[in-house]
């Protein structure tokens, strides 16, 4: 064997080594981001139910996703009804420069908590009835009322314990009723007006504030 045979074969040995690598983690790197690409189409597939749907939520300027609707909306719906509520009660019994102040702050204090409770809680409700779409109509309507309810009671009864527990419990209901009676009606307008998992805010923002509105109307009477 001729002086150097052995060197010039493990070099040559190794440069094989290192394409071979090189190759190995070149084909690992394409199979990964085509396996995400066929992630990615099932995904749009199983969010979009149509391609023109699909365009449309690519056109839109402003949009969001049900888990900040659901959101935002729980924090109109726990603010606005508990105020307007609070409002009648006591337009109703004593005038308002005769209520004691820090009585005042506490209901305003245990307004905003509902508010931001449904909030936080709102950002939960697209995933609890995410699978509500196989049940008949009725029973689908019956099953958004119950997670409304569970929704408002559990808002209203957080924000109600600055009203000690008797406020809790009380807040608790009206909260429960509000939520079972808004949920189903914000289902079906978001439904029929979502893209996907979108909506713009623009369209959003008139239901939410209109269904709270006519809650606080229905409240105070008007």
């Amino acid at each position: 064997m001729e002086p150097g045979t052995t060197e010039t074969c493990a070099v040559h040995n190794s440069r094989v080594s290192i394409t071979d690598g090189d190759d190995d983690r070149f084909t690992q790197q394409r199979l990964t981001n085509l396996l995400e690409i066929n992630a990615e189409i099932a995904r749009e597939r199983c969010i979009y139910r149509t391609d023109r749907e699909r365009v449309e939520a690519g056109l839109m300027t402003n949009p969001i996703d049900s888990k900040k609707a659901f959101a935002h909306f729980g924090l109109l719906i726990g603010l606005m009804p508990p105020f307007a509520l609070v409002f009648k009660i006591i337009s109703s019994t004593v005038a308002v420069e005769r209520m004691p102040v820090l009585f005042l702050v506490v209901l305003g204090i245990a307004g905003v908590t509902t508010g931001v409770v449904g909030y936080a809680s709102g950002q939960f409700v697209p995933a609890a009835i995410s699978g509500f779409g196989r049940f008949r109509l009725a029973n689908r309507v019956a099953l958004f009322s119950l997670v409304g309810f569970v929704w408002g009671a559990v808002s209203g009864a957080i924000g109600g314990l600055f009203i000690f527990i008797i406020g809790a419990f009380v807040a608790a209901i009206a909260g429960g009723i509000i939520g079972a009676l808004a949920l189903p009606v914000l289902v079906a307008f978001h439904t029929a007006l979502r893209r996907g998992d979108l909506i713009e805010i623009k369209h959003f923002l008139p239901i939410a504030f209109g269904i709270t509105l006519s809650f606080c109307a229905f409240i105070l009477g008007l």
